[in-house]
Order: structure tokens, then sequence, then C-alpha cells
């Protein structure tokens, strides 16, 4: 007796877990697609920075940084071209760079009371008043006839020290010692103003319109004698 045939069994059912797997492989592929297909492009997007930028309106804001042409110093010594390139950043205002070239020049031989004055004012000028004075004695040192480290040492009390009195000893000094001196008509004209007398009536007094605004008349005149203070010729 033969048996009777079994009905063939259905097909088994995938696993959930290959579901789930399915879907989530399907979903990170949908994401990819619609990364590439949003994302902006390279010319589109912002520049990484690379450093630092300074500003164009900053790299020239202050006036006295100049510089010199190269043809200043040719044919030079490095002494001659310090001491050059020294009374050009002395007549720019420039007293760090002027101060530098100073030293350089006096450290190579170049020494003399001309460069110790001019050293002396750069260092007032840049606020340090006790260096500038030592650089007046130096120079007076070197040269007991030299009247602008004299002159200047005046001013450097009036201005600098408040010593008015000292200021009035140098400049009386500096008329015995310097009767036909270039500034002689201004240390008498600084005399009298600090002494309380007002501008000398033999000296043509200054133009009003001239003085710089906010300053005494003591003040101005020292201010306008800074260039003719200098051991060099004023730049035009």
């Amino acid at each position: 007796m033969s048996k009777k045939a079994s009905p063939p069994s259905p097909a088994p059912s995938a696993p959930w877990s290959a579901l789930v797997l399915s879907g989530i492989i399907g979903l990170l592929a949908g994401a990819a697609i619609t990364y590439f297909l949003l994302r902006p492009s390279a010319s589109t997007m912002p520049a990484v920075p690379t450093g630092r930028i300074i500003p164009v309106a900053t790299t020239n804001a202050d006036p006295t940084q100049h510089l010199p042409d190269p043809s200043l110093t040719t044919g030079q010594t490095p002494a001659q071209a310090d001491r050059t390139l020294g009374n050009f950043y002395y007549d720019h205002q420039n007293w760090a760079q002027a101060i530098e070239h100073y030293q350089s020049a006096i450290r190579q031989g170049s020494d003399d009371a001309d460069i110790r004055t001019d050293l002396g004012n750069a260092y007032r000028f840049s606020g340090r008043p006790d260096d500038a004075l030592a650089q007046y004695g130096t120079a007076r040192k070197m040269n007991p006839n030299h009247e602008y480290s004299l002159f200047n040492q005046g001013g450097l009390y009036m201005e600098d020290l408040k010593q008015p009195a000292k200021a009035v000893e140098i400049w009386q000094e500096y008329l015995v010692r310097f009767p036909n001196g270039a500034n002689v008509q201004a240390a008498r004209q600084l005399v009298a103003q600090a002494l309380g007398g007002g501008p000398d009536p033999q000296l043509p007094t200054s133009n009003p319109q001239a003085q710089a605004p906010g300053t005494t008349g003591t003040e101005d005149l020292i201010l306008r004698q800074i260039q003719s203070g200098k051991t060099k010729p004023a730049a035009p």
C-alpha cells in the first residue's frame, strides 16, 4: 500500500533582524545621496584663514615711519651709514630708530659731541630725560665749547625735569659763554619768560597765529627751538 504524498512545505519567512538591517542600509544610502546632492561647492565655501592680516589702513598709520632711500648710504662705511640713518630717522621723528642707529655708530667709533647731542635729543623726545641729560653731559666733556649741548640742557630742565631755576641757570651760562651763539636771542627770551618778565623787549615777539594751540609762550618758543637746537640742519 503506497503512502499518500504530503503537500510541499511553505518557504521559510525571512528573519526580522534581516529586515531591520536592510532598512538601516537603505536609510544610510539615502542620506549619503542627499548630502552629495545638496552640499555647497568648494567655490562657495568661505576660505579658512591662514594667518592674522593687518588692515591696510593701519600699516602706515604713523606718518613718521618713513623708509630711507637705499642710495642714502651708498659708499659709506658701516659707522657712517649708521650715523646717516640716525640723522634720517631723527629728521622724521622716529626716535627709536634714531637712537638705535646713533648707538650703533658710536659703538663703531663715530663718536663726537654732535652725535651725543642728537642722541640726547632723541632720548628726550622719547620720554627718557635722564638718558638725555647723560648724553648732553658726555657731549660737553668731549667738547666744552659745544653750545647746543648746553642750550638743550636748559629746555630739558624746564619742560621735562620741571626745574625752571636750573633751566635759567643754564641759559644764563649759555649767554655768558656763547655771546654770539646761534640761540642767544632764544636763550634771552626764555630766561625772561621763566623769570616772569615776559618776552625780552629787545627781541621780536613770536607770531600769535604761529603759536601752537594750548601752549604757553615759553613752551611754544622751546618747541620752535627743537630744530634750531639740533647739531645738523633741519630737514626742509
